[in-house]
């Protein structure tokens, strides 16, 4: 907590709970890959997950989990945004539409789950098989996909060894295992995986470069992986025989792309204009292999006939009023005078227009409380089947209206009351509702759908206060005036779930999403 923060009660984070109470621990301090290798390829998630994206912006992965035998999943996607009414956030400001500008979405198939030393079998067999098929599709989906099994698993395994070695003397011993492992494992995957694609080498196109871009693709893995591998293991001063290995493997795939002609090779001290065109080919090579699990889908709104209906309906009471307006002011303005027949026509048209544009307000807010904003259809890319469809629903909401159980999460850090009034808040919730056809999912390695969120809040900070200003204060061990630079914080509080349809009593979870006027200062996990 800054020193800022505890000085400024309506700004500061919840304060920390006594020893029953909940307790707020950080998220691991790793960055974002979705600039970097591939953190929206990652697995094994046990509940939603966000992190940090980049200055303004968080990610969100929600995994949707088919069961087996199943040939449809419901699930309830549920948030509510908890944002200081300082930032100026309510419905005049902020409307549906800003939110779905401000939060986008794409959905795909999770990575099969593979361990990275089980890479060179059965995947890479199946890799072998499309090939000598000579089914140019299939031979294509297969290596993209193989590509990404790579990632996947590398980044699985890379994160264990991180973990292992910030643990105890029995973790770093099991965590340098492991790295070993790691290292004779990528020695292995490039050589063979080359073994396979040079079936390719005689194939017409697309199949013979998608082989050669597959191969410079996993190769620049293999790299990477090892690369910060390599870099960890020095963090933690691991053997030196282990880190001159990982080392040698990283150099391997490099000279190997180098004496092949497959470009994208470093040097240390190169130019920014090579290190750009480094990082253009590895996100171009990371688009065509991950594209493989990508979804497609069509979004349109929802209840826009439901709308027009009741618009309908409002135009017709307001008809109806002038038709009884008319009737009772008389087709003859002569028996009462020019000037009275008038001014009840025109009182008549008034009423007439303003009860329309009330009716229409009122019919309005009741769609938008009751009913989805949006309709989600989503198709497989490649196949054109359909898979599922998504409802969306969004806006802001009274504390009143909350669940219960939403606030009782809420409140769990709070200690006591007037904490609420110290610092009130705006709330804005979003719900999906999920439905999946499983049986209509054609490969059945693919168990997972994962919805990745991008949420920007570049315009939840406009009115945010400087970033820093000058704190003065008494130390009364001193005896003497001090002063300080604290930053303005303020704290978005997270609380959300998913659950499956039939499940009622799923546990909500909580973060806490800590910014400043400059943007994103880190994630707190609220537990």
């Amino acid at each position: 907590m800054t020193e800022h923060a505890q000085d400024d009660p309506l700004n500061a984070p919840e304060q920390e709970a006594p020893a029953e109470r909940p307790v707020t621990t950080p998220v691991p301090d790793r960055p974002s890959d979705w600039g970097s290798l591939v953190a929206d390829l990652s697995r094994g998630r046990q509940h939603p997950t966000f992190r940090v994206h980049d200055r303004t912006h968080v990610e969100l992965a929600v995994d949707y989990r088919l069961r087996p035998g199943r040939k449809e999943e419901s699930f309830v996607w549920e948030s509510f945004y908890f944002a200081p009414e300082s930032l100026r956030l309510h419905s005049r400001t902020y409307d549906k539409s800003d939110l779905y500008s401000d939060l986008q979405s794409y959905v795909r198939f999770e990575v099969p789950d593979v361990a990275y030393g089980r890479l060179t079998g059965e995947p890479l067999e199946r890799v072998r098989q499309a090939i000598v098929s000579g089914d140019d599709a299939t031979a294509t989906r297969e290596m993209r996909l193989f590509s990404c099994m790579v990632r996947a698993a590398g980044v699985e395994a890379r994160d264990a060894i991180a973990d292992g070695l910030d643990g105890d003397e029995h973790d770093r011993t099991r965590a340098l295992a492991c790295a070993a492992r790691m290292v004779a494992d990528s020695a292995r995957i490039g050589p063979r995986l080359r073994e396979v694609l040079a079936l390719a080498q005689n194939a017409p196109d697309p199949m013979r470069t998608a082989a050669s871009w597959v191969d410079e693709d996993v190769s620049r893995l293999v790299e990477t992986l090892l690369g910060n591998l390599v870099q960890r293991l020095r963090e933690k001063e691991a053997p030196e025989s282990l880190i001159n290995a990982a080392e040698q493997a990283a150099v391997a795939e490099a000279r190997y792309r180098l004496d092949r002609g497959l470009g994208g090779v470093g040097s240390v001290g190169m130019k920014s204009r090579r290190v750009e065109q480094l990082e253009f080919r590895r996100h171009v090579l990371k688009r065509f292999t991950s594209s493989v699990l990508w979804l497609s889908p069509e979004i349109r709104p929802a209840s826009t006939w439901i709308l027009h209906f009741l618009y309908a309906i409002a135009a017709s009471v307001a008809m109806g009023f002038a038709v009884v307006a008319a009737l009772w002011n008389g087709q003859d303005a002569g028996t009462r005078g020019i000037v009275p027949w008038a001014i009840v026509v025109i009182l008549a048209y008034a009423a007439k227009d303003r009860i329309k544009a009330l009716l229409q307000t009122q019919f309005h807010d009741v769609i938008s409380r009751h009913f989805p904003d949006r309709r989600w259809v989503i198709r497989d890319r490649e196949r054109g089947v359909e898979l599922g469809e998504m409802e969306e629903q969004s806006g802001f909401i009274s504390w009143s209206e909350l669940p219960h159980d939403v606030l009782a999460v809420r409140r769990l850090t709070r200690l006591h009351p007037l904490e609420e009034q110290a610092r009130p808040e705006t709330v804005l919730f979003h719900r999906k509702e999920i439905e999946v056809r499983a049986d209509r999912i054609a490969d059945p390695r693919f168990t997972t759908l994962t919805e990745i969120f991008r949420l920007d809040l570049r315009r939840w900070l406009a009115h945010t206060d400087d970033p820093k200003r000058e704190i003065v204060f008494a130390d009364p061990e001193r005896g003497q005036i001090g002063s300080a630079l604290a930053p303005r914080v303020y704290n978005l509080g997270v609380v959300y779930r998913l659950r499956r349809e039939d499940e009622v009593d799923a546990p909500w979870h909580r973060v806490r999403i800590v910014v400043t006027r400059k943007g994103i200062r880190r994630i707190d996990t609220v537990v």
